[in-house]
């Protein structure tokens, strides 16, 4: 009788799954590791900077951590995925200017502002997952 009520409880704990707040934050950490995964195998295509054409992806990641991160509840869980989707969402905007500047410059001249602006967004992107996974692991 003990050793079952151990198994029952061993096996709830560590196989049962993420905690109910935790459910839509994994949703949304694997599918921010489908669409990285995917952009990633489009970027090593390209060699370079973002196209327009891979804007259409990025909204599409931006977009689904969106309307995922609006299925979180848990109020310091929902807050963290939101902010990671506004983020998400800057950066995305921020792909077109990026690079006109980029286009626009001369070689051999200093890297564009924007450059260093949209790896400070990415990072910041990096934290806000990190923080879901470490808080939901």
């Amino acid at each position: 009788m003990v050793v079952a009520l151990i198994a029952l409880v061993v096996s709830r704990t560590f196989f049962s799954g993420p905690s109910e707040e935790c459910r839509p934050v994994a949703d949304l950490l694997a599918f921010n590791a489908e669409q990285t995964e995917r952009i990633t195998s489009r970027l090593s295509e390209n060699e370079g900077l973002p196209t327009a054409t891979d804007d259409i992806a990025y909204q599409a990641w931006a977009d689904g951590l969106a309307e995922r991160a609006q299925r979180v509840t848990s109020p310091e869980l929902a807050k963290t995925s939101t902010d990671l989707a506004i983020l998400a969402d800057e950066f995305v905007r921020g792909l077109p200017e990026l690079r006109a500047k980029a286009e626009s410059q001369a070689p051999g001249a200093p890297t564009p502002p924007e450059m260093y602006q949209m790896e400070a967004t990415n990072a910041r992107v990096s934290d806000k997952l990190a923080e879901l996974s470490a808080a939901c692991s």
